[in-house]
């Protein structure tokens, strides 16, 4: 599940913003091309509900590097009314939408480097375990002495 969400998170970033721009999902170690994302899963959470119900909560930390220009804080607030705007809602491949919860934005001019925070729950129903039952009882009505 946590790999349907990230592919539809990285989807989202390209319908936004187009083929031009990287998404890194992986470590990049050398050979970056600017300008890019790295999206990576922050501690997803389950809390137990009522019966086989679960409520899932997935943190995503989306970071944007944008291109050396002499404009770079115009880029990066353009990016982060796109991602505010834009990662509302994201579309699972099974044609589920998740809507973004806790979005936030923090910029790095120093760094040239965009942060944000999002959260997509949603509630799934796990298979209830069989349990062992007994395979018959006999009783007996009557008085004992």
């Amino acid at each position: 599940m946590y790999n349907d969400i990230l592919d539809a998170v990285t989807r989202k970033l390209n319908e936004l913003f187009g083929d031009d721009y990287e998404i890194y999902t992986d470590p990049v170690k050398q050979g970056l091309t600017e300008p890019c994302f790295f999206v990576q899963i922050l501690e997803p959470t389950e809390k137990p509900m009522i019966g086989c119900r679960y409520y899932r909560e997935t943190g995503f930390i989306i970071q944007y590097l944008p291109k050396e220009t002499p404009q770079t804080l115009r880029e990066m607030n353009r990016a982060a009314e796109l991602l505010m705007d834009g990662m509302e809602y994201i579309t699972l491949t099974d044609g589920s939408r998740l809507r973004g919860t806790g979005r936030s934005i923090r910029p790095d001019l120093d760094e040239r480097l965009l942060t944000f925070l999002v959260s997509y729950g949603m509630f799934v129903v796990k298979a209830r375990q069989e349990e062992t039952t007994m395979e018959s009882i006999e009783i007996e009505k009557g008085m004992v002495k």
